[in-house]
């Protein structure tokens, strides 16, 4: 959920964007303005990620005030409010994100607010968790490896870089040489796979040693070992916590919560590796567990927010997962939010129409029926 300021001298416009903005499920509402220099002494205060600011105030603009705003904040994201179109370049030249046209309506918001909340997650993601060090290799969301002091690992090859992914994914484990030429090399014969493999691991072996990363690959006549580790990679970390955590209680909600944070994002960012498919599928999986895991705990706690921000957070990078937006729409539904059940059904629907040719399973068109048809 995003925390969102809004400065704006017509109070009518002003009052009509707080109710638009306090409506969406997405938007927590900070604070609001019509005196622009009273929101600059707040912002600090307020701590906003978001602002939607009037381009024309008296005082100060809009376009100056962004610039000192973000001066403060390098993050905060900045939308302008206009009732001239011409504005939007000059607004575009202080890294607004998006503008809005007035009068502000609902599908004008709708399309700001997945952009803001895609810039949100995207940086979130890129962020280390606030608790502890990240590991060296990041699995989820994306795929890069960092040596001493952070910095970033180029490898020589593509092959060496995939090697490396299949061996973090399959570890304590005896990686057959063969396997694994025939997975790299499909097209070459048995020799010169192999001769390739030897290289490979060579050059994977001489990289991480050069950043600092302690690996200790060993071979056999028939392959390779790969010792896994939690400190290794955040897919590990996420691994181990699954395994010796049946459920979230107080005592690991603080170490859940920062890896549901840190992991996620699909397996290796996307690429594109054969072999990598169905186990990106197995991660997605995990990483729903571990949201369905904080939901249910922050819902026993009474944090009904907590747990809708935990499947939203979940669905901005698995949107097209049936269960857990079945369970993010039982939660609206549970909570009386029929505006906010609507508004994800429909965007839900559309969603996997487009990109799927389906439509809602059963049971999620069945809850949806029950819900809307008791408020029409």
């Amino acid at each position: 959920m995003l925390r969102v300021m809004i400065v704006e001298d017509e109070k009518p416009i002003l009052d009509l964007m707080e109710i638009l903005v306090g409506r969406h499920p997405l938007l927590e509402l900070a604070g609001t303005f019509t005196d622009p220099l009273e929101a600059l002494v707040k912002f600090r205060e307020l701590k906003p990620d978001a602002v939607f600011l009037d381009v024309e105030m008296p005082k100060m603009g809009g376009i100056e005030l962004a610039g000192r705003l973000s001066s403060q904040d390098e993050e905060l994201q900045v939308v302008f409010t206009t009732a001239y179109p011409g504005y939007a370049v000059e607004a575009f030249r202080v890294n607004a994100v998006d503008y809005l046209l007035k009068p502000v309506m609902p599908d004008s918001l709708e399309r700001v607010v997945s952009r803001l909340m895609k810039n949100h997650m995207l940086r979130s993601s890129l962020r280390p968790p606030a608790v502890g060090d990240p590991p060296p290799v990041r699995c989820l969301g994306t795929y890069e490896t960092r040596g001493k002091g952070g910095k970033l690992v180029s490898w020589q090859t593509r092959k060496t870089e995939e090697l490396f992914a299949y061996l973090l994914v399959y570890p304590n484990r005896l990686a057959g040489k063969w396997q694994l030429a025939d997975l790299l090399w499909p097209e070459l014969d048995e020799d010169r796979a192999l001769h390739n493999l030897h290289n490979t691991v060579y050059r994977l072996k001489k990289a991480l040693k050069e950043a600092g990363i302690a690996v200790d690959l060993t071979h056999t006549n028939e392959g390779y070992h790969f010792p896994g580790a939690s400190e290794l990679s955040d897919l590990e970390w996420l691994r181990d916590f699954l395994s010796r955590t049946p459920a979230i209680d107080d005592r690991n909600v603080a170490e859940g919560e920062k890896l549901f944070r840190y992991c996620r994002g699909v397996l290796f960012g996307g690429k594109d590796y054969i072999w990598s498919s169905g186990l990106a599928a197995e991660v997605s999986a995990q990483q729903a567990s571990l949201a369905r895991m904080l939901a249910a705990y922050y819902r026993g706690a009474g944090d009904d927010q907590a747990a809708k921000e935990t499947l939203l957070t979940y669905l901005g990078f698995a949107p097209l997962d049936e269960e857990i937006t079945a369970e993010l729409l039982r939660l609206y539904a549970e909570l009386g939010e029929f505006g906010s059940f609507q508004n994800h059904y429909e965007q839900y629907a559309k969603r996997i129409s487009s990109e799927l040719g389906v439509g809602p399973a059963e049971d999620i068109r069945a809850l949806a029926e029950r819900t809307l048809g008791s408020i029409l």
